[in-house]
């Protein structure tokens, strides 16, 4: 904590400095088609970087900072070499501290043997590994959403063989993740009831829209939230926020997710990666968040050249004044929060007020930053 407070409060604010929270997207290729992301039309195997061309990318000190690693996708288990890439990054992150991959689960035969062996490489080696599968619907939901035959049913087979290792391994944090829109708006409650009966840590994400992480802006005309939408929205999150300790890293995002919709999307949480943070796409195109244009391909020069370049800077101030302030992306905020103690003891204090009473929601709303 104390190097995240002079990083964040001090070092940030005189220089640049290195990253510590990492996205990595390792493919396009996906086992789903789902209705509200379009990564699995730009799929191409050809295209990924191989772990020998990602081994001299990351062959350097400039990563010597990165504590958190997000592997994502398309879908990861479709690498055949994703425990090799693993072991990779444990080589070249001195710091890591934490590894978290996103799964459909949607191909079980393939994804629990691949998910076990990096289960136990963390375990050996001391890292934390969080693991999520996706579920945006029970039973047909859930197929139509992720357009997959009996994809509930393969699923449910992955969460049930994750969450019996969780229980062998103490390393190893398991739950699953929906993200919620039109199409599956009324089953957020079923999703919630299910995961409660079984025993599972459940996470809700709002709909976005991104090219360089989901390819979707395409769709925000045809999905985005409408007031219905958003009125069931920010009950369902306030309903959370009752429930949850206000120390849970899932009560701060459900708080502000609820809070952007009530002061018309302006975002009050924090974000690392408006100072120490690097989304990494398949083909080895580097950008600053999930928002940044591309700044360069590692495969072509070295990351830290890209990073610290003046004209690529310029444009990651451009995107704290321009985006960050009504952006909903909900990545690393629980790591946002620890590299930034002031506004997390804010919310600490807010959130104690409107768990108590809910209906001061909107009285509490912190003033938010406004776009320049």
């Amino acid at each position: 904590m104390p190097r995240d407070l002079v990083n964040t409060f001090i070092n940030a604010r005189i220089h640049p400095i290195r990253p510590t929270v990492l996205i990595y997207n390792c493919t396009w290729v996906c086992d789903a088609k789902c209705e509200m992301c379009s990564n699995w039309k730009f799929g191409d195997r050809k295209s990924d970087m191989t772990l020998a061309q990602l081994e001299p990318a990351m062959d350097h000190p400039f990563w010597g900072a990165v504590e958190n690693l997000n592997i994502s996708g398309g879908e990861p288990t479709t690498r055949n070499d994703l425990p090799e890439m693993v072991e990779l990054f444990q080589r070249h992150l001195p710091r890591m501290r934490k590894v978290g991959i996103n799964t459909t689960g949607l191909t079980p035969h393939r994804a629990i043997p691949m998910l076990t062996r990096i289960v136990k490489f963390c375990a050996e080696t001391g890292l934390l590994l969080s693991v999520r599968v996706s579920l945006d619907g029970i039973g047909d939901i859930h197929n139509q959403v992720r357009q997959v035959k009996r994809g509930f049913d393969k699923a449910v087979r992955t969460i049930e063989a994750m969450q019996a290792l969780a229980k062998e391994y103490p390393n190893f944090q398991f739950g699953i993740a929906a993200t919620i829109f039109a199409m599956n708006l009324q089953d957020a409650e079923n999703i919630l009831a299910w995961a409660r009966t079984r025993g599972l840590d459940v996470v809700f994400n709002m709909l976005r829209f991104t090219d360089a992480m989901l390819h979707n802006k395409d769709l925000e005309e045809k999905i985005a939230f409408r007031e219905r939408e958003e009125a069931f929205m920010r009950k369902f999150f306030l309903d959370r926020v009752a429930e949850e300790s206000v120390l849970s890293g899932q009560a701060f995002m459900y708080l502000h997710y609820a809070d952007m919709i009530a002061n018309g999307y302006h975002r009050t949480m924090p974000c690392p990666f408006q100072s120490q943070g690097l989304l990494l796409n398949p083909n080895g195109d580097l950008h600053y968040c999930e928002n940044s244009e591309k700044i360069g391909n590692v495969l072509d020069e070295p990351a830290e050249t890209l990073y610290f370049r003046a004209e690529n800077l310029k444009h990651r101030q451009h995107l704290k004044d321009r985006v960050c302030p009504t952006c909903l992306s909900p990545c690393q905020v629980n790591v946002g929060a620890m590299k930034q103690f002031v506004p997390y003891a804010k919310f600490l204090k807010r959130a104690y007020q409107v768990k108590r009473d809910p209906g001061r929601h909107v009285e509490t709303l912190p003033v938010a930053e406004q776009v320049r």
